[in-house]
């Protein structure tokens, strides 16, 4: 009899358990839903907003436009004292993450919500190398965040879903968006608790974001890579290897120059308590590096630096039988001085899309010299080879590689080249207190 009993307690108490779950997985699939409708029509009108303002600089010479954006941010920062405006976006996402996992009270991000696209959209517009991927996590995150405030069992998480969400959006990749954001705060896991939430989220929010700007690849390319694994992958596999060592390599050096570059300057205008001037120190460095390339370079690197983003990218790889690797030997060099000069001096500037066009023009400098045949191939494998390198996002870089070219088969060589370019690139990130945040988990 006793045995029965505690069999039939079992019993309730596993049924119990179960419809418990199930209750809470449903609550969080139908917020998740919702969280998804309002990151799509967030990051609508984030794009808007940068559409905005980049019409509205072509009315000032291009030389003088990122001094006009680095003096709003400045006086931004220094009148409202928001520093959350300041930065790639994805920095200050961990730091939100730190304070959401220590803070038993609210969190304060409402002004994030407002300040963040709205600094980011005129440092876009004036031309600065510029990613709208980095500052989609803290905006998608504040959003999230302040969407769940009634509902406390699920703040932590609605942060990770809103910011899946709005990457997911606004680089039209929805799986590689929620696992960038289950990704980015550890080194050694992916946050597998709101996965499934983000897919949701993610996925809603890219179907809204399309319905307004289209269902198409970020990345147009007429490459087809079938012929080169079946046939040529004896020749191509030594040659996937090397890069990724090279793209290790140089992502290691990059990254330490970046960190070491930021810190000092971040210091240095930290002990003089004038922090906001330091956007406005870069941009006017931005300015002269841009009359310096007017001055000396051709019309090719003026649209590498001026306002660079996807539209770019897909020209490049268009006409890659039309530059040499110079072009590309000497981009590599003004890319790094750019993103210094632009994101180093705490910009409200994304990594993400610099770190990719860093990526592809690695790649074109590296498939010209040692795969002419198609050098196309390596300019988009360098994409996935950098960004998972410098930030230590291998699996959501190697999947979002998939999704801006919709090639299912680059796949494989991308994993290869990710995977030795991560080994290669050492501890270092570009992601401050991302080894930290493991410990929080």
């Amino acid at each position: 009899m006793s045995k029965e009993l505690k069999l039939k307690t079992k019993l309730e108490e596993l049924t119990k358990t179960y419809k418990s779950w199930n209750e809470r997985f449903l609550m969080l699939f139908l917020f998740s839903i919702f969280l998804g409708v309002l990151c799509g029509f967030m990051m609508v009108l984030f794009f808007y907003m940068l559409i905005w303002f980049r019409i509205g600089f072509l009315f000032i010479p291009f030389f003088i436009a990122p001094l006009v954006a680095g003096l709003l941010t400045a006086l931004l920062v220094k009148y409202s004292g928001c520093n959350r405006v300041l930065g790639s976006g994805i920095s200050e996402f961990m730091r939100e993450v730190k304070e959401i996992q220590h803070t038993e009270g609210d969190c304060n991000l409402n002004e994030t919500l407002i300040v963040k696209p709205l600094a980011t959209s005129w440092t876009f517009g004036s031309g600065m190398i510029c990613g709208r991927y980095g500052p989609g996590l803290i905006i998608g995150g504040s959003l999230g965040f302040i969407a769940a405030k009634k509902f406390k069992e699920y703040r932590e998480d609605s942060f990770f879903i809103g910011a899946s969400a709005c990457t997911a959006a606004i680089l039209k990749a929805p799986i590689s968006g929620a696992i960038f954001c289950g990704e980015l705060p550890y080194n050694n896991h992916i946050r597998y608790r709101t996965l499934i939430p983000s897919f949701v989220a993610s996925i809603v929010s890219y179907f809204i974001f399309c319905l307004f700007f289209g269902f198409s690849p970020l990345i147009n390319t007429q490459i087809i890579i079938s012929n080169e694994l079946f046939f040529n992958f004896g020749l191509i596999f030594p040659l996937l290897i090397l890069f990724g060592i090279l793209a290790g390599l140089i992502v290691f050096m990059f990254n330490n120059i970046f960190l070491t570059f930021t810190k000092k300057m971040t210091k240095t205008f930290e002990e003089k308590s004038k922090l906001w001037a330091l956007p406005l120190t870069g941009s006017i460095g931005y300015c002269l590096f841009l009359i310096i390339i007017v001055l000396f370079l051709t019309n090719e690197y003026h649209n590498a630096l001026i306002a660079p983003e996807a539209t770019f990218l897909n020209l490049l790889i268009r006409n890659i039988d039309q530059v040499g690797w110079e072009f590309f030997f000497i981009l590599i060099f003004l890319l790094i001085i750019a993103i210094l000069l632009s994101i180093g001096t705490l910009n409200s500037a994304g990594i993400v899309f610099p770190m990719i066009l860093f990526g592809a023009v690695l790649g074109g400098f590296f498939g010209i010299l040692f795969y002419p045949q198609n050098p196309v191939l390596f300019m988009l494998l360098g994409i996935p080879a950098v960004l998972g390198a410098s930030t230590k996002n291998p699996v959501a870089s190697i999947i979002l590689i998939v999704e801006m070219t919709w090639i299912p088969l680059i796949f494989i060589p991308a994993a290869i080249v990710t995977v030795f370019a991560y080994v290669l690139s050492g501890p270092s990130s570009l992601i401050s207190g991302q080894y930290e945040a493991k410990k929080i988990s």
